[in-house]
């Protein structure tokens, strides 16, 4: 089974955040079975103190969670992302107008992002929304009429996208307090295991149906997303976000893609102001797991920003299935913590990074170990993973004393 990252998680995610449910919860997700060795921080100045964008993504259940917030708190993030609050989906669930429907009543599906914008403003941060437009995620009213194509079925889908995009900007316009700073505007516009077996690059989907390709047969929703975002997004900055291009397995080919749509994108006059990526860290795709070599996606970065673009890392993570044992494992991630995102930042565009998942228990990485050591090829089966700064029970481990130090370098 070869499955993309959010299909993967797309069957568990997108809760009831209004009616007081959530999707995926952290008792459903895998626990530690061994005990790690005891850790402490000896980084002494908050993630979000160093001259970077630096923050986390929060869905579901996690924004409600006192504790997670209070340890995220002391990091002092200056981004929060509302991870799947602003995606088609979860807005539109059941027509255009933005409710759903739980045990027979109506709720705003704006509830998760306006907490969130709450909880932004508490913190002093700023808010990110990602993937706003994605051929994946999407309801079955919209994926029904680009399967019947019923009379009008284009029309009704474009109408829809407009419409998707003006009320995401619409509703955040003129906010007092945190911002909608920042937008990932279209997401994984590449399917990379099509890439991969030599296919069509592009991720096929209800939005790459409904719009006419462009003359260099780039899909014309890509296009059409940034020509409408420009007309009512104001400041907020706007980004294509792929994942992917920074391992060996799929990154040779994703990254020469990426730059060619990132360059027509500016050739044909469209307003995009960064290139965001992924970054679900792959131990076991790339050429030797144990000391990556990073030059290439480097090289990359420099091609990015020759384009005149922002480079942010919106998802960082490690899936720590290269080592065993927790004490190498640990340290697995926080090797690649710190020479990622020093790789990374060793390119003055590279301004933003952010933690998919604060803390190990609401890891998405954590969901279905049968089905993740499947698709990303891990060969034996998982433990736990532990792929982020904070441990299951909000400790700090080694990882979040390495991004601190890479962080530094941008430290005043």
């Amino acid at each position: 089974m070869t499955l993309s990252r959010r299909r993967f998680g797309a069957c568990a995610l997108g809760g009831l955040a209004a009616a007081g449910a959530s999707s995926t919860r952290a008792d459903d997700r895998c626990r530690d079975s061994e005990t790690a060795p005891p850790y402490h921080s000896s980084v002494g100045w908050p993630l979000g103190e160093n001259g970077v964008l630096w923050g986390a993504h929060l869905e579901g259940e996690t924004v409600y969670d006192s504790a997670v917030i209070a340890a995220l708190a002391k990091e002092k993030p200056k981004t929060l992302v509302i991870g799947s609050g602003l995606k088609f989906d979860n807005l539109h669930p059941l027509s255009i107008a933005c409710r759903r429907e739980y045990d027979g009543k109506f709720y705003s599906t704006w509830a998760e992002p306006d907490d969130m914008a709450a909880l932004a403003d508490r913190l002093g941060a700023d808010l990110r929304g990602d993937a706003l437009i994605w051929n994946d995620w999407l309801p079955s009213w919209i994926t029904d009429l680009a399967r019947d194509r019923p009379r009008n079925w284009r029309e009704q889908l474009q109408g829809a996208f407009e419409q998707h995009l003006r009320d995401v900007f619409g509703h955040f316009k003129g906010r007092e307090g945190a911002k909608l700073r920042w937008c990932g505007l279209v997401n994984e516009p590449f399917e990379a295991w099509s890439l991969e077996a030599g296919n069509a690059p592009w991720r096929q989907g209800a939005w790459f149906d409904a719009f006419d390709p462009g003359p260099k047969g780039t899909p014309g929703y890509i296009h059409k997303a940034f020509e409408i975002a420009a007309s009512c997004a104001g400041e907020t900055a706007l980004f294509l976000n792929e994942a992917n291009c920074e391992n060996d397995r799929f990154g040779p080919k994703l990254r020469p893609a990426l730059l060619a749509l990132v360059a027509e994108l500016k050739q044909a006059g469209r307003r995009i102001d960064a290139v965001g990526l992924e970054s679900h860290l792959m131990p076991q795709w790339m050429a030797n797991p144990l000391r990556p070599d990073w030059r290439p996606f480097r090289k990359f970065l420099d091609d990015l920003a020759a384009l005149d673009v922002k480079i942010y890392i919106t998802e960082l993570d490690v899936l720590d299935c290269a080592a065993s044992g927790v004490a190498a494992r640990d340290q697995l991630v926080a090797d690649y913590f710190r020479s990622f995102v020093a790789a990374a930042l060793e390119q003055p565009a590279t301004v933003m990074v952010t933690n998919w998942d604060f803390s190990d228990n609401y890891s998405w990485l954590r969901e279905d170990l049968a089905n993740l050591a499947e698709w990303t090829q891990c060969g034996r089966k998982l433990a736990c993973p532990r792929p982020t700064p904070y441990d299951q029970a909000l400790a700090p481990k080694l990882a979040r004393d390495a991004l601190g130090r890479s962080l530094a370098v941008r430290r005043n």
